[in-house]
């Protein structure tokens, strides 16, 4: 056999090994980096432009290290150049293969030789000809072996290329020779094991946050009804504890900006619930309201010098206008121990407990309103109804004394309901015996003008509804309806059932409202007419978008206010809350 030939396939099977030997260094490379944080937060691809240059450039280094790891052959360089630039542009887009490949074919242009100009030329293409087949497939990630075609492809055109534009051709022509079987295949090999480290990591990073929102969950699961009650000494102890045993972590802590309010855990004995800041991480994070990652103890930085704590994580808890209320801070025993996994349930777990308590923070708030505005209808008693009302008692009680004293007691009814009433909820019998008192009386005082009619099914009158709801209503059509006008007024007030709503309808024939004095009413820039705003609101945030109110009205034909409440009626704890707070409230009074 030829000498020459034998040589050949000697030099080539070298070729081979040592390409072989460039692409190992590559992918153990590519597999340590894909471990690092850096790596898996720029892997966790968004369509950003300043994600897509910090991943060219990334494959771009890749790129540049496969030229440095090539052979010297006769003035040019056999490489895994290619790798980088490739999977880039199949892994990011035409930008991070643009980017990729200009980084690789300029490095390798600037080393020269007789093919610098072909080789730089081809690299930069194949980037952007991968970035380019990204988008012919809506973003979808590359397989491995599609991967490993499409290179052996693009690395054949790679050598088509030298032959192309590379002079003198016959020294071109016996180089790809020579180089195109190794290239081509340890190129197509590097770029689908390339993507296999990337999916490889990829997948880890979607089980570790399946595993972090199982966790997440069944801690909410746990922590909600406790957390409802708010963020305090006891309610962070429970939450602390739960934590810590869904978890395998060695000490959980919670704090507001003060102070610590549970610790759980590792060195309990000396962070103690309701004391000082025994570590400046955490005062650090409470200041600045970005997390810490602590690696050592050196980090921690613990006044306790025998601290058993070894590493940890410290999440600020913020608010929805960014204010910063609190800390959740996770531990292990050992440095460096704290895991991906660790920091996901870490971030989880702080945007969970913050809405939870952000949640009960509104609850509060609108109970607290809620009781407001009854306070504020039970304070509302029209001083033109009381003086015209005494007056009219007054006058009555000369010509027939048995009706005024009849006509005091019902005054007197209202007066003591309104002033007196604790409970926001009622039975309906209770809210029409309140309003038939009050067109009682004013029926005294307009006689023959005045007319109303109830239609209520006997089967609703022990439902309950939010207190003095129907009597503002009645007021309103009184006070807004009668005119001289209109001479003769008469009031209509329904109720009935319809698809488990539970439906009022007060309608009148006076007058009417204009419709900017209409607006005025419902937003409560009436002072003389807060009644019905209160009314609107207060259903609202009882019983949110489930509640009906509705007002029409026609200047000289009446006004028709229409209200519908579900018949289940509110959350018994928010009653039972409602109940407390009015009888406390009264009792300060």
């Amino acid at each position: 056999m030829d000498n020459s030939f034998l040589s050949s396939i000697f030099t080539r099977g070298k070729l081979y090994i040592q390409l072989l030997q460039s692409l190992t260094v590559i992918i153990t490379a590519a597999f340590i980096l894909t471990q690092t944080f850096i790596t898996r937060v720029l892997f966790n691809l968004e369509e950003s432009v300043k994600k897509q240059i910090f991943l060219g450039i990334f494959f771009g280094l890749i790129s540049i290290t496969g030229t440095y790891l090539g052979v010297n052959i006769n003035d040019a360089i056999a490489n895994v150049r290619d790798i980088g630039a490739i999977t880039g542009g199949l892994f990011g887009g035409p930008l991070v293969g643009a980017i990729a490949g200009l980084m690789g074919g300029v490095h390798r242009a600037s080393l020269g030789g007789f093919t610098a100009n072909s080789c730089a030329l081809a690299t930069i293409i194949n980037g952007v000809a991968a970035g380019f087949l990204y988008r012919l497939r809506r973003g979808k990630i590359f397989s491995p072996l599609a991967g490993f075609f499409f290179a052996a492809a693009a690395e054949s055109c790679h050598m088509l290329l030298v032959l192309l534009i590379t002079e003198p051709f016959n020294q071109a022509l016996a180089l790809v020779r020579q180089v195109s079987g190794p290239m081509i295949l340890t190129n197509a090999v590097g770029v689908g094991l390339f993507l296999l480290v990337i999916q490889v990591s990829m997948r880890e990073r979607e089980l570790v946050s399946a595993i972090t929102a199982e966790t997440v969950l069944k801690i909410t699961e746990k922590t909600l009804p406790v957390l409802s009650k708010g963020l305090t000494t006891e309610t962070a102890d429970i939450a602390a504890k739960i934590i810590l045993k869904y978890t395998n972590l060695d000490a959980v802590g919670i704090t507001d900006r003060n102070k610590i309010l549970a610790f759980r855990g590792l060195g309990e004995d000396h962070h103690i619930a309701n004391g000082s800041f025994r570590t400046s991480s955490t005062k650090r994070v409470l200041k600045s309201g970005e997390i810490a990652f602590l690696r050592n103890k050196s980090d921690i930085d613990c006044e306790e010098k025998s601290c058993p704590l070894g590493s940890g994580v410290v999440v600020p808890m913020k608010s929805a206008d960014e204010e910063i209320f609190g800390a959740l801070k996770l531990y292990r025993r050992h440095s460096d121990a704290m895991s991906p996994f660790d920091i996901e349930i870490a971030k989880g777990l702080a945007t969970i407990l913050t809405t939870q308590i952000e949640l009960n923070q509104i609850e509060e708030e609108k109970k607290l309103r809620i009781v407001s505005q009854l306070k504020a209808l039970q304070a509302y008693v029209n001083p033109h109804f009381l003086f015209n009302a005494l007056n009219t008692i007054s006058y009555i009680v000369r010509q027939d004394p048995e009706r005024g004293r009849h006509l005091i007691q019902k005054l007197s009814y209202i007066l003591r309901e309104t002033i007196y009433r604790v409970s926001d909820l009622v039975d309906l019998k209770e809210e029409i015996c309140l309003v038939k008192s009050y067109l009682e009386i004013e029926k005294e005082r307009f006689g023959e003008c005045l007319e109303y009619e109830f239609h209520i099914d006997d089967k609703l009158l022990d439902v309950k509804i939010p207190s003095f709801t129907l009597q503002p209503i009645v007021e309103n059509s009184v006070k807004h309806g009668y005119s001289t006008d209109i001479r003769k007024i008469k009031i209509d007030i329904s109720a009935y059932l319809k698809l488990n709503m539970l439906y009022f309808v007060v309608s009148d024939t006076g007058r009417g409202i204009p419709k900017d004095k209409l607006k005025d009413l419902l937003q409560g820039c009436d002072k003389n007419s807060i009644g019905i705003k209160n009314v609107f609101e207060r259903l609202k945030n009882l019983y949110g978008l489930k509640a009906v109110f509705k007002v029409k009205s026609v200047p000289g034909k009446g006004t028709r206010v229409v209200i519908a409440i579900p018949i289940e009626g509110v959350k018994d704890w928010l009653l039972e809350q409602l109940s407390l707070t009015t009888k406390n409230l009264q009792e300060k009074r």
